[in-house]
């Protein structure tokens, strides 16, 4: 009997439910609050901005694309990310389709979340820079408050 992935169920069932666990994707997704809906997809119907998983090792990711090379992979980043994944059309299982906070549903279209997209998620280089300084600041911060930590 094959153990139970997510390229397994998402193969037998064409989609999967689960929660989020990491911090890459904040503010848009809380960990161990939001559920995720992730549908299989062509990657070839993929495009910028699209939220996707993939594997990386024997690890899933839950990142956002943010551009594509000339050579068909993608470049792949967290919202909360200062670096982005190169990945191989191959890698990716599907595209997150909604998203669930308690009995709402987070919205992933509307005006709110296209700014977010247009001012946080595509200048992703200029993010790289503003997260970058954010957690130098926070790790400075620390060392003067908490010394000999």
């Amino acid at each position: 009997m094959k153990p139970v992935s997510y390229e397994n169920a998402l193969e037998r069932l064409g989609t999967i439910i689960f929660t989020v666990r990491g911090i890459s994707m904040r503010p848009l997704f809380r960990a161990m609050t939001d559920a995720i809906l992730v549908k299989k997809c062509d990657p070839e119907s993929l495009k910028n901005l699209d939220i996707v998983l993939f594997k990386r090792g024997e690890q899933y990711v839950l990142h956002r694309i943010v551009d594509r090379k000339s050579d068909g992979r993608f470049v792949i980043a967290g919202d909360n990310c200062c670096g982005a994944d190169i990945v191989r059309p191959q890698d990716i299982l599907g595209i997150v389709t909604s998203a669930q906070r308690g009995d709402k549903p987070i919205k992933l279209d509307g005006v709110r979340y296209d700014l977010y997209e247009k001012l946080w998620c595509k200048p992703y280089k200029f993010r790289f820079v503003v997260l970058s300084c954010k957690f130098k600041i926070r790790s400075i911060a620390r060392r003067i408050l908490k010394p000999g930590r």
